[in-house]
């Protein structure tokens, strides 16, 4: 299964306010400035790099994470107590605000066809 590399959200979309929320928090700003440094971090490792209590990361993850602007990665690690360490990364998708779904929704499915057979080309050129 292709994952979507977009992020598609109505102004009337629930989703678009903790969006907002989210992007205006200050952690979550300081951990995605962090992943996009250093690419793939357990929450402890992000917890140190940014002096930060576990807790405090482990409760913004999830919300980056709900916002689909995180993800974790198929990577782990085994501690030293036997628990499996998750890392997290970026996720790789841009993000589409409308103020209508049913328009833009339309006119992004009738251009990209045309994109990926524009990109399609111009990758065997």
């Amino acid at each position: 299964m292709n994952p979507k590399k977009y992020i598609l959200i109505s102004m009337e979309d629930e989703r678009s306010k903790h969006l907002a929320d989210v992007l205006g928090n200050k952690t979550c700003k300081k951990i995605i400035e962090l992943l996009a440094e250093k690419s793939e971090l357990s929450e402890k490792d992000i917890s140190d790099n940014l002096k930060l209590p576990i807790n405090t990361v482990e409760y913004n993850l999830k919300k980056l994470i709900q916002a689909e602007l995180l993800e974790k990665t198929k990577n782990f690690f085994w501690s030293k107590k036997g628990k499996r360490i998750s890392t997290y990364k970026l996720s790789n998708k841009s993000i589409i605000i409308s103020p209508k779904l049913n328009k833009i929704n339309s006119k992004i499915k009738s251009i990209l066809p045309v994109a990926l057979l524009s990109g399609l080309g111009a990758v065997l050129i």
